[in-house]
C-alpha cells in the first residue's frame, strides 16, 4: 500500500498525546492514543464534554481488539468477522483502557476499523486510537471535512491531507451490544 502522508511521523504524533484529524472509515475524527489520559482529557475539551460522554475507540484488528476485550462473546467475533460496514460494538468489561472512555451506560465503544489506511497506522502505532467524530457534543456530525467547524480545526495539532476533498458524505457506523441473554441488540443499525 502507498502510505499517503509520513505514518512513522504520526506515529510519533501520537506517542505525545497530540489530536490528529484524520478520516475514518466512517467520518471524519478526532483521533489520538486511546490509552493516554492525557490525550482522552484534550479530546473531551475539544468536544466540550466532561467524562461520562464516551468516546470510541478503534482497534486494527481481531488480535488488537483481543488484548483489551479478552471474554470476546463468539457471536459478536462472528459479527465482526462477517459484517460489512463500520460496526461499533458496546463492551461492558475491557481491560487496559481508561474508564474515562466509558459512555454513559458505563460501557466501551470499540470498532474495528475497515479502513486500510487507518488499519496501518493503528498497527504501526502499536496500540488503539481514539477516532471520534469531529464535532462538538450535541453538534450534527460534519459528513465531509467542509463540514468540521473552524474552532474543530484550530484545536487540533494535525490535519490529514488526503481524502479533504471528497464530498461523498460518510455515515456514522451500526452500534451494537450483547443483551442480558446474549442476544444482539443492534442500537443504531
Amino acid at each position: 500500500m502507498i502510505w499517503p502522508e509520513d505514518k512513522d511521523g504520526l506515529c510519533q504524533l501520537l506517542a505525545e498525546d497530540n489530536l490528529l484529524l484524520l478520516p475514518t472509515d466512517t467520518v471524519w475524527g478526532l483521533c489520538a492514543d486511546a490509552t493516554s489520559p492525557v490525550a482522552i482529557q484534550r479530546i473531551l475539551s475539544v468536544k466540550g464534554g466532561g467524562t461520562g460522554q464516551g468516546l470510541v475507540v478503534i482497534v486494527s484488528d481481531l488480535d488488537m481488539l483481543k488484548v483489551y476485550v479478552p471474554d470476546l462473546y463468539p457471536r459478536l467475533e462472528t459479527l465482526l468477522l462477517l459484517h460489512r460496514r463500520p460496526l461499533t460494538v458496546l463492551y461492558r468489561q475491557v481491560i487496559h483502557l481508561p474508564t474515562s472512555l466509558q459512555g454513559p451506560g458505563k460501557e466501551w465503544a470499540i470498532r474495528l476499523t475497515m479502513d486500510p489506511v487507518l488499519r496501518s497506522l493503528i498497527q504501526g502505532y502499536g496500540k488503539p486510537i481514539i477516532g471520534t467524530a469531529a464535532c462538538r457534543y450535541g453538534d450534527p456530525v460534519p459528513l465531509h471535512f467542509g463540514e468540521i467547524r473552524s474552532d474543530i480545526l484550530e484545536n487540533v495539532d494535525y490535519i490529514a491531507k488526503w481524502r479533504r476533498n471528497e464530498k461523498v458524505p460518510g455515515s456514522p457506523s451500526s452500534i451494537v451490544r450483547l443483551d442480558d441473554r446474549y442476544e444482539l441488540d443492534f442500537i443504531r443499525s
